[in-house]
């Protein structure tokens, strides 16, 4: 019911949008058959019809204004119904003055009568047969009363003359059944094209809030991440001052690599999470490439080693100017796809210079992937070998993120392969002509750097307060932690302590309190304003502009205790 009534209002706008040029039309018709007819048909009749005609030609005009005006009009079924009576009365109107003028003429004024007549049915095929009803209306009243009328005239000329005309009317009411379902064809058409626009509008619109929730979500879970990490690193920081035994600091070393690559991580898995709705923009930076490919592989030598597969490295010394951290994810996830899907093999690594671009190759000799396959690997979920869909063999996103960052970074990603023979992923990138930044060296923190300050810790999390509590302590610091502004200002109040040197606070707090705010508080107990470092696992640019408006320092979350150390003497050193 509901398509039907669509269906009509389209019939009504497709009648209303045509009548202009049919009235128009009409009034020229009008005023040439008054011209030729004035001498030859009564005034009495003549004059009173055109009268009519010409009164009628603009209630029509008018009611089709009046339609196109008011496009809300709940019952289109009405307007075609009154549309149909008025075309009607129009083509009776003509019907009538057929009738009246048939008797006295000659033939010749018959024929140029009824090529007149049926010109004007043809003419209005389009227009009306988009409605039957309207058409018929119009049609059968003008026509068949005077092929009627022809037969009852003496002379053979007269009833071929009506016949013709009777056989053209047929045939233009069989025309117009077949445009009638052609019109309506086109007219469901478009409203089923219609509909499925507005459909496909409706499920954007729900992936935009599938999208918004989603990284509302990431950015929630980052945060909740990035708190254990950083606490990990700092008693890490701190037990790193407790050890003396040379194997003691080695294991050390290990364990700081692996929580620095897992921040690293973290971070790139978090940015990565927002490239779908454009939230990720690429930090470009001039690097060496050989180092850079040289440290991922060494992350991956034991998992390598696990399943067998040796990692053989051919690398030329040279320079890439990109974003460092969307790079090494593409080749970490490539990496580790290789060893997830192959054991007992080789896995090399090499680039291979060519004029001013040089190109990254990941290839192995392992089971290799059916070419039949190589469209669908870079879809999100999707996972060859693992029909039980298996969590512990991941969840298929590896290579669909490198396929993001790929058209992120305007990175072309090749991919050849063969079964039993392996497979080779290659990624083309520019060669940097320039001298690659010098990477910032950060010295061990000594116990006697830091040691006298007094610093203030406002942390929510336990784990972290208690972290970065015990790593200060090591270095010599004097340090008072509270998990909130209100408790900070209590004990404050309570003991007398002096001015601290600095201030470190998270940004999120409970109870929607911020770290800014619990600064500031501080800041009017002592009534002057201290050195603050945010360190927080917000790294949304809302936060970076707030910490930058008051003039903070700001470290993101996970923050190794060697950066801490550092970022902690730079600032008392430009105080």
């Amino acid at each position: 019911m509901f398509v039907d009534k669509k269906i009509k209002a389209e019939q009504v706008k497709i009648l209303c949008s045509q009548s202009a040029i049919a009235l128009l039309a009409t009034l020229i018709i009008l005023v040439l058959i008054i011209s030729f007819f004035n001498d030859r048909i009564e005034h009495s009749f003549l004059i009173p019809w055109a009268a009519w005609l010409l009164v009628f030609t603009g209630s029509r005009a008018y009611l089709i204004m009046t339609f196109r005006k008011k496009n809300d009009v709940k019952s289109p079924d009405y307007r075609l119904k009154l549309y149909t009576f008025t075309i009607f009365l129009s083509g009776l109107s003509w019907g009538v003055l057929l009738l009246q003028i048939s008797h006295p003429v000659t033939v010749n004024e018959v024929l140029l009568l009824s090529f007149i007549l049926t010109g004007m049915i043809a003419g209005a095929l389009l227009p009306l047969s988009c409605y039957l009803p309207a058409y018929f209306a119009f049609s059968i009243p003008m026509l068949m009363p005077f092929s009627i009328n022809m037969f009852n005239q003496k002379g053979e000329e007269f009833s071929s003359i009506g016949l013709l005309v009777m056989i053209f009317l047929v045939s233009m009411l069989l025309f117009s059944i077949l445009v009638n379902r052609n019109i309506l064809d086109s007219i469901k058409l478009r409203l089923k094209n219609i509909k499925l626009l507005e459909d496909l509008n409706i499920q954007k619109d729900l992936a935009d809030v599938a999208n918004n929730d989603k990284s509302r979500f990431l950015v929630a879970t980052s945060h909740d991440l990035r708190q254990p990490l950083y606490a990990l690193d700092l008693y890490l920081g701190a037990l790193g001052i407790e050890l003396k035994e040379p194997k003691q600091l080695d294991l050390l070393d290990k364990a700081q690599l692996s929580t620095s690559t897992l921040s690293a991580l973290l971070n790139a898995l978090m940015d990565v999470s927002k490239l779908d709705s454009g939230g990720v923009q690429p930090s470009p930076s001039c690097f060496d490439l050989n180092n850079s490919v040289l440290a991922i592989c060494r992350d991956y030598e034991q998992a390598a080693k696990e399943k067998g597969i040796e990692i053989k490295t051919d690398l030329n010394q040279v320079s890439v100017n990109t974003d460092q951290v969307l790079l090494g994810r593409m080749i970490r996830n490539l990496i580790s796809n290789a060893i997830s899907h192959n054991e007992n093999c080789c896995l090399t690594i090499a680039t291979i210079l060519d004029n001013d671009k040089v190109r990254l190759d990941i290839s192995d000799n392992g089971k290799g992937i059916a070419k039949v396959e190589l469209d669908n690997i870079f879809s999100e979920f999707y996972q060859l070998n693992n029909p039980e869909r298996d969590k512990n063999k991941g969840l298929g996103l590896g290579l669909a993120i490198v396929k993001r960052l790929s058209d992120l970074l305007l990175i072309p990603i090749e991919v050849e392969s063969e079964i039993a023979k392996g497979a080779r992923f290659s990624l083309t990138l520019a060669i940097e002509k320039r001298k690659t930044s010098r990477i910032n060296v950060i010295e061990p923190i000594e116990n006697l750097a830091l040691a006298g300050l007094f610093i203030i810790v406002i942390e929510d999390q336990q784990t972290v307060r208690d972290a970065t509590k015990v790593l200060l302590r090591n270095w010599g610091c004097e340090v008072l932690v509270s998990s909130s502004q209100k408790k900070m200002i209590a004990t404050l109040a309570k003991d007398n302590y002096p001015l601290p040197d600095l201030i470190i606070s998270d940004y999120r707090l409970r109870d929607k309190q911020n770290g800014i705010d619990a600064v500031r508080a501080v800041d009017d107990y002592f009534k002057t304003k201290i050195p603050v470092l945010i360190v927080t696992g917000d790294s949304s640019a809302e936060t970076f502009s707030e910490v930058a408006d008051h003039n903070y320092s700001i470290l993101i979350k996970p923050v190794s205790s060697l950066v801490l150390g550092s970022k902690i003497k730079a600032m008392l050193k430009s105080k």
